[in-house]
């Protein structure tokens, strides 16, 4: 570990202790600073296109605002983000596009959002220093100053005819600190911008093997982090004899150049590589705490439809915890969790102004909002957010549950996205109901589950549900067919109402597709192919119009 990490390290923490104390203080007083960021949002941009269409420079109060503005979705930007793209200024926001930021796509096609230095910078520090604060709060036992394993990249996709960069919110907020990268993580800056996903893993994997003393892995999401442990296990021979030889092999999927950069952070450490291949031919069963024996935490997004990952990382990890850190989107910075033994996030007063419209309000013409002071414990909602960079009224697609409130600003659960639900006859299956039954099901059948996605089927009278499920091992048909019987039990149980349905015959029994090894890898690899950020990639939950990933779906069944 070196001095310089260690220092950074203690300063980062010591100034996210500062950071907490400015939180802290604006939980207590959320609903004025909330209010004076809408404020500071409208008055910034009354001059601009947007700002003067809705009269902006009239508006006095939260109400008037949104009596004038309308709620919106991305297909009210769509046309002034077109002008944005061709270089076209002061038509949404005054101050000047950073970055565009494409959104992973997982409900639809993907979105560009734009990105301002202000946007970023209102919720980078919380990212950077409030969440380290948290997770040393919560270990401080077991705490170390070593670096991190951050599986992240920097890759630019493209860029926009007025020369603007358009990438994902990860790669432009990595972008922004690549000076300081090898000192707080383990992988160098050109391994972030590879763009071979199973590539980029295994050089981080290499590169975090050399460290003994790594403090944590760290990924978006929780998938993320399995993705890598996935390879360090398919891959051990191959990282024990680049480390021994203190080179990378000639089968890596990368250029000559990049090879030769890497190559001259490497040195032959044949000490290290005899221990590493000693602790992997014992199993990968709580690997990590072998190779590492300082490592104390992983941390990434879990929970929801991410939960189904948990177990399997926990397999490599010896029950490592996991710190889901913060809930954040594209288009906006939302919370971060001052826990690490539960999923929630405190949501942030001073990064977006919000609103949250009760789920039942969805559908009305005029449906009415609550702000961040006026939520109630154990009620849903929908996030509506206005933001720093052009987004006013924005439906986001996310429904949470209101838990707790910390000083009085509300503790949320994010519960599922809008279009995430099947509902084929008014039953509203949600990522929740699924993954509660898939998880059911898997344990009671003993089996260990790959990934999934799902899909309505109304090609057949009542219609049905039809999952791929990706297995660690081959099954019979009879095994299929108990697990169609289980896991609709399981779903009835879940949902009360799709219970209903089937009891009525109005939905037909579910029916199991299981695909081939690595079918799930192989649409991350579309996806990537696609423009989607390697560490946001999420796989859909519903499936049923994604064309191309059914095709990959169905050319893969067994």
């Amino acid at each position: 570990m070196s001095i310089i990490s260690k220092v950074l390290y203690r300063t980062m923490i010591s100034a996210g202790g500062i950071l907490e104390k400015k939180f802290n203080k604006y939980t207590l007083n959320s609903k004025s600073v909330n209010e004076e960021v809408l404020f500071k949002i409208i008055n910034k941009n009354k001059k601009c296109k947007y700002g003067e269409k809705y009269n902006f420079s009239s508006i006095k109060s939260i109400n008037e605002y949104k009596e004038k503005v309308p709620i919106t979705d991305y297909s009210a930007y769509e046309q002034y983000i077109n002008e944005m793209l061709k270089g076209e200024k002061n038509i949404l926001i005054s101050d000047e596009v950073e970055y565009f930021g494409h959104t992973s796509g997982t409900t639809g096609k993907q979105k560009l959002i734009p990105v301002t230095k202000k946007s970023r910078e209102v919720g980078s520090k919380y990212m950077a220093l409030l969440i380290e604060r948290f997770a040393y709060n919560n270990l401080k036992k077991q705490w170390n100053y070593g670096r991190g394993l951050m599986l992240a990249d920097t890759v630019m996709t493209t860029y926009s005819d007025g020369g603007v960069p358009i990438c994902s919110a990860t790669s432009g907020g990595m972008e922004s600190i690549k000076n300081i990268l090898p000192k707080i993580y383990t992988s160098p800056y050109e391994v972030m911008k590879i763009k071979d996903k199973n590539a980029a893993l295994y050089l981080h994997l290499l590169f975090a093997l050399e460290d003994r003393n790594l403090t944590y892995i760290s990924g978006v999401f929780i998938s993320n982090v399995l993705d890598a442990l996935r390879i360090l296990e398919d891959k051990n021979e191959l990282l024990v004899k680049d480390i021994r030889r203190g080179s990378i092999n000639r089968n890596l999927n990368i250029d000559d150049e990049t090879r030769k950069n890497l190559n001259s952070y490497l040195k032959a450490n044949a000490g290290r590589a005899d221990e590493i291949e000693k602790e992997f031919s014992k199993g990968f069963r709580g690997i990590c705490r072998r190779l590492w024996p300082k490592i104390t935490y992983i941390a990434a997004v879990t929970g929801a439809n991410f939960s189904i990952y948990d177990d399997m990382v926990d397999y490599y990890t010896e029950s490592l915890p996991i710190y889901s850190p913060a809930y954040a989107a594209t288009e906006a910075m939302i919370g971060v969790n001052p826990y690490i033994s539960k999923i929630r996030y405190v949501v942030i007063p001073d990064t977006v102004f919000y609103e949250f419209m009760p789920i039942g309000e969805g559908n009305k013409d005029n449906p009415k909002t609550y702000c961040i002071d006026e939520l109630k414990v154990d009620e849903m909602y929908e996030v509506i957010v206005t933001n720093y960079a052009g987004l006013y009224r924005y439906r986001l697609g996310d429904v949470i549950k209101v838990v707790d409130y910390y000083n009085n600003s509300p503790e949320i659960e994010f519960l599922y996205r809008k279009n995430q639900v099947i509902n084929m006859v008014s039953e509203k299956t949600t990522e929740e109901h699924l993954i509660s039954s898939i998880d059911k099901t898997m344990k009671e059948l003993k089996l260990s589950l790959i990934d999934y996605t799902t899909l309505a089927d109304n090609t057949i009278t009542p219609g049905r549900y039809v999952f791929y499920f990706e297995l660690n091992k081959e099954i019979s048909k009879d095994k299929i067919k108990e697990i169609e019987r289980v896991l609709d039990l399981e779903l009835q149980k879940a949902n009360l109402a799709y219970g209903r349905f089937r009891k009525n015959n109005k939905l037909s029994c579910i029916s199991i597709n299981i695909v081939r090894k690595n079918t799930f890898d192989n649409i991350k690899k579309f996806l990537i192919s696609k423009g989607v950020s390697k560490s946001q990639i999420k796989i859909p939950r519903v499936a049923t119009n994604k064309k191309d990933i059914l095709r990959i779906l169905n050319d893969n069944r067994i």
